[in-house]
């Protein structure tokens, strides 16, 4: 056998963290194959290299093997500016929240939170790039203006886990555990659980192997497995010699069921110092498919003199490898996957008997092959697919959730009626080129123009695939105006009138008088011939009869001024003639005066007319002192006045004859 050195970093990353005090760990990967297990990580313990440090990470993979599975993991601290780059042998491994983001914990130290930890698949790149030395170098975490408790942000570790098949070698069964839960330092005590390991073959060693960071001499830790205590983890591994707070690492390789130790790790049934490496077969039970582990600080509450350091203690994960009973089985899940927030997808995995997904999290059933998911964020579904004989493989699925596409502002100009030129324009953002729709198709502008009123739904379209709807309304309005005058509006028959448009905003006008046509010139006349109340209405639109404004004038057409003054009348009481009948047509007032020839006024009248055409009685020739008048010649004067006021005198004369 020839053993390749890996010179690299690795950080085997979490799932999903909330701080909970049966405190179960979170299973991220699990199988069974023919090959061999290795693992080592590197930390600066304080966050990030400066230039020019490379440290070689040496790791072992049989020759002539070909990676199964390989895993880069690093953790974050705080909120550092920038997403972190891990440099393998000359090439960058970019983690970002959107894509590698595992899971996010609080820390009890306030200037080390939140915890946050990232996974790669690097797989292939191992396949295509496996040499001797793997170096690796990830950049200082330099933070402009920090804020106040920020003295831990930052990034740390790099931690590698490769598997590799090889058909000359016997089974060998891994598992990774993710700690999601250990970051409240008062917790430290609890007992980790592992539960859902395939059944240990405890004639043969089993490993364990500890991944922590800023574990520190100031306070040590207590390893204590099913109730065992392993030894006092303290110490940086030789290879992060020259940072403090490194932490602990067990690095090893394990096949041809042996547990072979790595750089400063052992592979016997003790931790101590900087080994986080120990074979814990004679703490189980043949068939064991579970065990708890104590990762207890001396000091709680840390040591005074630990300047904090002494609970910024971070164990991420947790490692074994060992031989099983079981055997290689297939197994096999649904591609990752790209959905929009608030969207749901049917996730597939087959291989097993019983299905058990986490985290549970967004899942119509944790515990089918085909659930429903719906996250908010995104999130690694890992399901542990197990057969009937109760043997089990892990499978993930990256579940990304794009946030859709929103909508800033929406500026509305109405539609004047009959001219349809309402508009919606939209300030959107989102991932570019964003594309808008009002329901006939997507444009690239943001701007819909000849609009009618009503209610339009606005959909904004981003380059993933996401959308966002809203409903706006256009209203409407109808700056018409129908306006006309009439010259005159009364008199006395017959009447010439001439009506005058002055109407704005439109461009077709209908006349009536009476609801009667009249025509669409735009001004008009009319001679009304006989006396009545007249109704000119002028009706205008825009376009459209519907865009219309109406207004009416009342035409007045009275009577013309007419009396009838018989010359004269026998008032003696025969019945015939008694009475001086005046008839009158267009007066609203009738009032006069009779003199004898030497002057003196004889009767006098004055009558309100409440009807035209009237017919008056005026006088019955009797004095004003009751006496009847003599025959002969009397003079009158009558005054006459019209419905619209004014006045008209009539002089004259008649006779009275007896």
């Amino acid at each position: 056998m020839k053993r390749f050195v890996l010179h690299i970093a690795l950080l085997l990353g979490l799932l999903f963290c909330k701080i909970n005090l049966l405190k179960a760990q979170k299973l991220f990967h699990q199988d069974i194959f023919y090959g061999g297990v290795t693992a080592g990580g590197v930390s600066t313990g304080v966050g990030g290299m400066l230039p020019g440090d490379i440290v070689s990470l040496p790791l072992y993979i049989e020759p002539s093997s070909i990676v199964r599975k390989a895993y880069l993991f690093t953790y974050e601290v705080g909120y550092p500016p920038f997403s972190q780059t891990i440099y393998i042998n000359g090439t960058g491994f970019t983690f970002d929240s959107s894509s590698n983001k595992i899971m996010t914990s609080i820390h009890a130290n306030i200037n080390f939170t939140p915890v946050k930890l990232y996974y790669k698949d690097i797989t292939n790149y191992l396949n295509n790039n496996l040499t001797d030395t793997f170096n690796i170098y990830f950049p200082y975490t330099t933070i402009p203006n920090p804020p106040p408790n920020s003295l831990g942000w930052g990034w740390y570790t790099a931690f590698l886990y490769i598997e590799y098949e090889n058909s000359t070698l016997p089974k060998v069964a891994s598992t990774i555990w993710l700690n999601d839960k250990d970051f409240d330092y008062v917790l430290s005590s609890t007992p980790f659980n592992m539960n859902g390991m395939n059944p240990v073959d405890n004639n043969y060693p089993v490993g364990l192997s500890l991944f922590t960071d800023r574990t520190t001499h100031a306070n040590k830790v207590k390893v204590v497995f099913n109730g065992n205590l392993l030894g006092k983890i303290s110490y940086s591994d030789s290879i992060n010699w020259q940072w403090n707070h490194a932490g602990v690492k067990g690095h090893f390789y394990y096949q041809n069921n042996t547990l072979y130790g790595l750089d400063d790790d052992t592979a016997n049934s003790t931790m101590n110092n900087s080994d986080g490496l120990a074979d814990v077969s004679s703490f189980l039970l043949n068939g064991s498919t579970s065990y708890s582990i104590k990762l207890e600080q001396e000091f709680l509450p840390p040591h005074p003199n630990a300047s904090n350091g002494g609970y910024k203690n971070v164990n991420l994960l947790f490692l074994n490898p060992y031989t099983t009973h079981c055997d290689t089985f297939s197994t096999s899940i649904i591609s990752d996957t790209v959905i929009c927030k608030g969207d749901s997808i049917q996730l597939y995995a087959s291989g097993g008997t019983n299905y058990y997904w986490q985290p549970i999290t967004g899942l119509s059933n944790p515990n089918v092959a085909n659930p429903i998911a719906s996250p908010s964020t995104s999130t690694l579904y890992v399901v542990r697919i197990e057969t009937d004989s109760g043997c089990s493989k892990t499978e993930k699925v990256l579940v990304k959730v794009n946030e859709p596409p929103s909508i800033n502002s929406v500026n509305i100009t109405p539609s004047v009626c009959g001219n349809n030129d309402g508009q919606i324009s939209i300030a959107a953002s989102g991932i570019n080129p964003l594309q808008y729709s009002i329901g006939n198709g997507f444009q690239n502008s943001n701007t819909f123009t000849n609009l009618t009123s009503g209610n339009y739904n606005i959909t904004v379209l981003d380059n993933n695939g996401c959308t966002y709807d809203t409903t706006v309304f256009v209203p409407q309005i109808n700056p018409i105006n129908s306006f006309f005058t009439a010259n005159p509006q009364s008199g006395t028959e017959p009447l010439f009138v001439a009506l005058n448009n002055q109407s704005a905003g439109a461009n077709n006008y209908l006349w009536f008088i009476n609801d009667d046509f009249l025509s669409t010139n735009f001004n008009e006349s009319y001679n009304f011939d006989s006396s009545g109340i007249y109704t000119v209405t002028l009706i205008v639109y825009n376009n459209l009869p519907q865009c219309a404004d109406t207004f009416s004038l009342q035409i007045i057409v009275y009577d013309s001024l007419m009396v009838q003054i018989p010359n004269v009348f026998t008032p003696n009481d025969d019945g015939i003639n008694d009475h001086l009948t005046l008839k009158v047509e267009g007066a609203k007032k009738l009032k006069g005066v009779f003199i004898n020839r030497w002057g003196n006024t004889m009767h006098e009248f004055n009558i309100d007319i409440m009807t035209s055409p009237a017919t008056l009685n005026v006088w019955d020739g009797y004095s004003q002192t009751g006496q009847k008048v003599s025959d002969g010649v009397y003079y009158y004067i009558i005054e006459l006045t019209d419905m619209q006021g004014e006045t008209k005198s009539i002089n004259g004369f008649l006779h009275i004859f007896k």
